[in-house]
């Protein structure tokens, strides 16, 4: 199959705005936190310190708001799909192997935990966007650690409040949820 220059040209183009969204998503930077919330008496130094751990398939790093909304969502979206779908493919390669029966049994039930958890973090973004806002994106770093981060040009800690309370009423309690905001692009 010959592929025309136009569309080379413009598959390159797309390319190189999804890898330039990755960098700027990867940029260290949190001036937009609005309020994180923890359930301890944890310092908000040593909370941030414990969210650089990778767990779940997903690698917390401070989001830079740099990038239109849109794209930045997107692409924030996209990296956390795309290592979900890397675990669910290693938890399906042990249930398809000759391992012990308890180790796909417990790779099946971790595989069905995180597509549950992908399920009830989709179901919030939507809550999110029916309370007004025009986007959000939801992820849990590990079992108690959720972070949100809402399209808006201002969040006050009353908003960053509600939106907690909807994310415990979605994921059920005990988890230590950071609220924060991206300016909407204008």
């Amino acid at each position: 199959m010959v592929l025309k220059k136009q569309t080379v040209w413009l598959l390159t183009m797309l390319s190189l705005i999804i890898v330039l969204s990755a960098y700027y998503i990867m940029t260290p930077g949190t001036d937009n936190v609005a309020f994180v919330g923890d359930q301890d008496e944890q310092s908000e130094e040593s909370v941030k310190g414990e969210e650089a751990k990778e767990t779940n398939g997903v690698q917390d790093e401070s989001v830079s708001m740099n990038v239109s909304g849109d794209e930045a969502f997107a692409a924030l979206r996209l990296e956390i799909q795309e290592q979900r779908d890397a675990a669910i493919e290693d938890y399906t390669a042990v249930i398809a192997s000759e391992a012990s029966a308890d180790l796909r049994n417990e790779a099946h039930e971790q595989r069905q935990e995180l597509m549950a958890l992908s399920q009830k973090e989709s179901v919030l973004e939507n809550v999110i966007k029916s309370e007004g806002y025009s986007d959000a994106v939801v992820y849990t770093l590990d079992d108690e650690k959720v972070r949100v981060i809402v399209k808006a040009d201002q969040l006050s800690n009353e908003e960053a409040n509600n939106i907690m309370v909807l994310a415990e009423e979605q994921l059920g309690d005990g988890h230590r949820i950071a609220v924060e905001f991206q300016p909407a692009a204008k």
